[in-house]
């Protein structure tokens, strides 16, 4: 007696795999800094300051933020796909 193939199962890591990625890359991303100082000397009277923001700008790190939790939310339903059809 033969046996009848085996439908092909749904991997769910690659889908959780590709949502921590996302949220490795938005952490990286958002929370790195840049920054610039100017430093007077004390005769010149001018006072030194020190600016800082995210790398992005910004109007980048909101594009960021919604790309990023419409890309999760579609890599999350592929997920529950996968792990029902099993």
């Amino acid at each position: 007696m033969e046996e009848t193939p085996q439908l092909l199962r749904r991997q769910r890591w690659p889908w959780a795999v590709a949502i921590l990625l996302v949220i490795a890359v938005d952490a990286f991303l958002i929370g790195s800094r840049t920054g610039e100082c100017l430093d007077y000397t004390a005769e010149s009277g001018a006072v030194s300051t020190c600016t800082s923001g995210p790398v992005l700008g910004a109007a980048c790190t909101w594009l960021l933020a919604a790309v990023s939790v419409l890309v999760i939310s579609h890599f999350a339903r592929r997920l529950v796909r996968a792990a029902r059809h099993r």
